[in-house]
């Protein structure tokens, strides 16, 4: 999907992607929660002018749609928002949606979240949230429009916030499995993933 970047809203010194997503792209495998081989200390890409296809095409909520509020750029929030196709099962229609991936406990808190759920709520926009399990484990992700729907058409923050954090709660007592990446992985990107963290 193309969609232009908002002025004002360069990545700069974020690189929270370069961590909390997989890439399961042939020249580059990264599982979610490892940090990327290639990032610097200072949070630049050591191959940035030949990265992976699936980088170079990878922007995050926060850059492209207006209604996300800007306290939520990724570094500063520990909100990752991710724009997500639904896809029908009967029509096989592709409609637009948005994943909300919070970070940590913090992300709950951050200043403008349950505005800008809220408002894709509203506009009848598939809202998801997604809570990450350990590094190089599978995701909890959950489907929210209508556990929101009463809060949102009442005006309610208190009561979005709260559906988030329940579903949180939810998300990380639910089972994570390894991450199986279907490409084979580079040679020099070898290693173990860590176990996961209990």
């Amino acid at each position: 999907m193309e969609a232009d970047i908002l002025p004002g809203r360069e990545c700069g010194s974020c690189n929270v992607c370069c961590v909390s997503l997989t890439i399961d792209d042939p020249a580059m495998q990264k599982v979610q929660g490892i940090r990327c081989k290639n990032a610097r200390p200072d949070n630049s890409c050591a191959i940035y002018p030949a990265r992976p296809h699936t980088c170079r095409e990878f922007n995050c909520g926060w850059r492209l749609l207006k209604w996300v509020k800007e306290a939520l750029r990724p570094d500063r929030s520990g909100v990752l928002i991710r724009l997500h196709y639904e896809v029908s099962s009967t029509t096989q229609e592709r409609r637009l949606g948005v994943i909300f991936t919070l970070l940590d406990r913090t992300a709950l808190k951050a200043d403008g979240l349950a505005e800008s759920v809220a408002a894709a709520v509203a506009a009848d926009v598939p809202v998801y949230l997604n809570v990450p399990g350990p590094p190089g484990y599978t995701s909890g992700q959950a489907r929210l429009n209508d556990a929101l729907t009463h809060a949102v058409q009442t005006r309610d923050k208190p009561a979005v916030l709260e559906v988030l954090r329940r579903a949180r709660q939810q998300g990380r007592a639910g089972k994570y499995v390894p991450i199986k990446l279907k490409h084979r992985p580079c040679p020099a990107g070898g290693g173990n993933l860590p176990s996961p963290a209990r």
